[in-house]
């Protein structure tokens, strides 16, 4: 497992391959692949890594059809639901902010698509499910989110019928816990509002790593720069040596500004800096990475395995981040963790609070091998009743960790009651 200490520690060797040219090869003794490079060699080699299958058919002697995937909804919040023809159901849960509008596209466009099929072809159900009836066409979040959360109904409802942990489906547990940070969003309030709400949130949770919001999100303004160059000293000052900060500009700078506020966060010991620039500005998000020392981070909106590979072949982010739902489900993010893993850089991934975010981040996480000691975390923000399974208990970070579930499936049920007053979804 890769510490701060042990990434900042890399970023020299990383800064010397991006000016050392495309060579192929590591520094002597670094262990590390050439990420800087967008040679021939390097991109095959992450080509093979992401297209290698995911979750573990050795677990699965037995077929599992897949009968039936449904959206329905209660008082405001979204499920989908995944049974087989053996009469076992898998839930995942929904973001209830986003969900309403682009709901029509899984019972419409995937869930006819993936009813029928055996559920142990999960990889190849993902892919297919992009090209059939040329639903590449609706390519982008809504879309890949819509397979998400079929996708994790699908990996309940496997784990409850073989009796195995999500986490053990996608590649099996190196660590029995994962470490958060605990993230703010906010960007109306003052930057001394934003430091006490976060000390708040670290005291309830024993988070040892935050993140806090740059810019005006896409855009900046005086004011939101002001702003930001009086909070990142003050964060620091606040919040101690000890505390390891993040900041999220979401897109908001152009190249310039960015680099004057990423050698600012260097001042201060910064962890990484997520979305320096608008995240589809791929060259100008590298020359960001060429001029910094502390790690770029991007990926949240990122939708196409290809620009994934691209970005890291060619250096343009040191910490790859594929939001777990945006990015179209665990599978899929864990092709990248694969090419991430080859090229040496680690994958810290990014996920809504709401929805479960936090349960299904838990089970990815404790699963990889390339990943920094902190996860995003904003607090148990989901309204509907469950519990872990046999516990009582609900979902909390507890001294800075989350501890991840090993009953069957994502390790949690929902109030039976509850579910039973779940309605379809009319389309």
């Amino acid at each position: 497992m890769t510490t701060r200490r042990d990434l900042l520690k890399w970023v020299p060797a990383g800064a010397a391959l991006l000016t050392a040219g495309c060579t192929g090869e590591s520094p002597a003794g670094s262990g590390k692949a050439a990420a800087g490079c967008d040679d021939t060699a390097l991109r095959a080699r992450l080509r093979e890594a992401r297209l290698q299958p995911v979750l573990r058919r050795e677990l699965l002697p037995d077929p599992i059809v897949i009968d039936k995937v449904e959206m329905l909804r209660r008082d405001g919040e979204y499920f989908v639901r995944a049974t087989c023809t053996e009469g076992v159901s898998g839930w995942a849960m929904a973001n209830p902010g986003r969900m309403p509008a682009a709901f029509p596209i899984l019972p419409v466009r995937i869930a006819p698509y993936l009813e029928g099929k055996d559920a142990r072809d999960l990889d190849a159900l993902v892919d297919g499910a992009f090209v059939h009836g040329s639903n590449y066409k609706w390519q982008g979040l809504p879309f890949w989110s819509s397979v998400a959360r079929a996708e994790l109904a699908i990996l309940d409802l496997i784990g409850k019928r073989s009796g195995q942990p999500a986490h053990a489906l996608i590649g099996g547990k190196v660590r029995d816990s994962v470490g958060v940070y605990y993230a703010n969003g906010d960007r109306e309030h003052s930057a001394e509002w934003v430091v006490d709400k976060l000390r708040a949130s670290v005291a309830e949770s024993g988070a040892r790593a935050v993140k806090f919001k740059l810019g005006a999100r896409m855009r900046m303004t005086d004011a939101s720069t002001a702003r930001d160059l009086k909070l990142i000293p003050m964060m620091r000052e606040q919040l101690g040596s000890d505390m390891v900060i993040y900041a999220d500009a979401n897109g908001s700078y152009d190249v310039e500004t960015a680099i004057r506020i990423g050698r600012l966060m260097e001042d201060y010991d910064y962890g990484f800096f997520e979305e320096p620039v608008q995240f589809d500005y791929l060259e100008e998000t590298r020359q960001v990475a060429d001029a910094i020392s502390i790690p770029v981070a991007g990926g949240e909106q990122e939708s196409s395995l290809w620009r994934f590979e691209w970005m890291i072949a060619n250096g343009a982010v040191r910490i790859v981040q594929p939001d777990l739902i945006y990015f179209g489900g665990l599978l899929r993010s864990m092709r990248v963790a694969a090419m991430a893993r080859e090229a040496g850089i680690d994958i810290v991934p990014h996920i809504s609070p709401r929805g479960m975010g936090a349960l299904y981040m838990t089970h990815f996480a404790c699963a990889l091998e390339n990943t920094t000691d902190f996860q995003e975390y904003k607090g148990d923000t989901d309204r509907v009743p469950y519990e872990i399974s046999g516990t009582g208990e609900r979902f909390k970070a507890v001294d800075g960790r989350l501890a991840v579930p090993d009953a069957p499936g994502f390790g949690i049920e929902f109030d039976p009651g509850f579910l039973a007053g779940l309605e379809p979804v009319p389309v």
